[in-house]
């Protein structure tokens, strides 16, 4: 027995859903499911991305190993885990929320990118601002690597959180 399905996006309650109808052979609906399109970034999405960068950077911001390594770690190194940060995060953006539906949707996933890098990024700011630990005047190259070696795992925790629905 051959089964058809048929693929819908539809706007529920505010948000895409993507509507999958399964048919027999005799065209009969057997079910649906209800998936979530999440290729539109809401402020529900903005907030799980704060939490989960809050959640992975504040006990990194307070610790005196990311202090002094900060101080010590070569600009290559800094400029690598920054580099290698955002590049793995727009990977797991694209094929988690983006792949097979890119199309139409490029600007959302600028943006959604984007969007998590800051988001982590002024979290993380934020928070070494709060106890101290930004000489943003005064010693930019320390800031910019307290930045990029918090901000490896902080960008994680963003995207994660940002799947969770």
């Amino acid at each position: 027995m051959g089964q058809n399905l048929k693929t819908e996006i539809k706007r529920v309650n505010g948000y895409l859903k993507e509507i999958v109808t399964y048919f027999d052979s005799s065209g009969k609906t057997l079910h649906q499911t209800v998936n979530p399109l999440m290729v539109e970034l809401k402020p529900r999405d903005v907030t799980q991305i704060f939490v989960g960068s809050f959640l992975v950077s504040a006990p990194l911001c307070m610790t005196e190993e990311v202090w002094t390594l900060s101080e010590t770690l070569p600009d290559l190194n800094a400029f690598a885990l920054f580099f290698v940060s955002l590049l793995t995060a727009t990977l797991y953006i694209y094929f988690n929320f983006y792949r097979y539906k890119l199309k139409g949707h490029t600007f959302e996933f600028i943006k959604r990118t984007l969007a998590t890098y800051i988001i982590t990024i002024s979290s993380i700011v934020l928070i070494l601002f709060l106890i101290n630990k930004l000489p943003l005047f005064t010693d930019f190259k320390t800031v910019f690597h307290r930045v990029s070696i918090i901000g490896f795992p902080a960008i994680f925790g963003a995207v994660i959180s940002d799947n969770l629905k």
